[in-house]
């Protein structure tokens, strides 16, 4: 369980990294970008290992990208995107909507209906975690923001 864990780590962590490379990220900022891939796509298991549905542990996994990409943001002074991007590509169903099409070329209608609903209902739910992370994160930084405020 923990091997399994710890490699699916790495190959997420690398796939994030990656992917922050190929759209010329600033260096110093593939190995965090790579990190929120790694740590959502480790809380997206998680919550497939809690007996929850692909679709509610794409939430999952998309509202810890979100949460870890604004706390990157504020770390190195970068934008937000620079980390959401790269993080939400261990998440996004492409094998899935890779066996819609497939379904649908051969003719299999039902099979491919069910299989783009599944698709459009994790990518849905990839996004709702992102923009619930960040109105969190929004009114968290403002609380912060307004205490330092009041305590001078």
């Amino acid at each position: 369980m923990i091997l399994t864990l710890f490699l699916n780590f790495i190959f997420s962590f690398g796939a994030s990294l990656l992917f922050a490379l190929l759209f010329s990220s600033p260096k110093h900022l593939l190995l965090p970008a790579g990190l929120v891939g790694g740590i959502g796509w480790i809380m997206f298991k998680l919550g497939l290992g809690l007996d929850t549905s692909d679709i509610q542990s794409s939430f999952i996994g998309g509202f810890f990208v979100g949460i870890m990409s604004h706390m990157m943001s504020r770390r190195y002074l970068s934008p937000v995107i620079l980390f959401i991007v790269p993080g939400i590509i261990p998440l996004v169903p492409g094998g899935t909507a890779y066996e819609a099409i497939k379904n649908l070329v051969l003719n299999d209608y039902h099979e491919a209906l069910i299989t783009m609903i599944k698709v459009a209902l994790i990518s849905s739910s990839i996004a709702l975690g992102l923009l619930i992370s960040d109105l969190l994160s929004k009114i968290y930084f403002k609380y912060q923001k307004h205490l330092k405020l009041k305590k001078n």
